[in-house]
């Protein structure tokens, strides 16, 4: 690792993982996840010199690639099919039911259900990742867990 780059190097090997993740549980679209994660990680190694110094540089960089995300849907959601599995790799039943389920949730619920349940951010963190209030976050995960409980076929209780 080189001094210019401050930690940079390490944190795009820490951040990169989490980011495909998130996204990929966001989207289910996995054509796009990779290439929406190097540009917010390429915005945050121009900015580094600033948000290397917050206490999550992380949730920066989710907070970009979850914008990106977003824009990327708006403009091709509707034109491109969903990302299929590759051949010869088959997820287990269970996951592809739980992916398919989030991306028939409103974006701002799967976004909640996904950040909290898949990767253990608290309400406070969501909050700030996704400039909301924390009420407005528990009032998201109430209504997308109860959604994801309809479209899985659970109990509404």
């Amino acid at each position: 690792m080189s001094a210019p780059d401050q930690g940079f190097a390490e944190f795009f090997r820490e951040c990169r993982p989490v980011l495909t993740r998130t996204l990929t549980a966001l989207s289910g679209d996995t054509r796009v996840v990779e290439d929406i994660a190097q540009d917010a990680l390429l915005i945050a190694q121009h900015r580094w010199g600033d948000i290397r110094a917050y206490d999550k540089p992380e949730a920066w960089v989710l907070k970009v690639a979850i914008r990106l995300l977003r824009r990327w849907e708006q403009k091709y959601a509707r034109e491109t099919p969903l990302a299929e599995v590759p051949e010869g790799v088959q997820p287990a039943h269970d996951v592809e039911a739980l992916h398919s389920a989030l991306r028939e949730l409103s974006p701002r619920h799967r976004e909640t259900v996904a950040l909290h349940h898949l990767l253990g951010y608290s309400v406070s963190e969501i909050a700030a990742v996704l400039v909301v209030g924390e009420s407005t976050v528990r009032t998201h995960l109430t209504r997308g867990r109860a959604e994801l409980r309809r479209i899985l076929g659970g109990s509404d209780e």
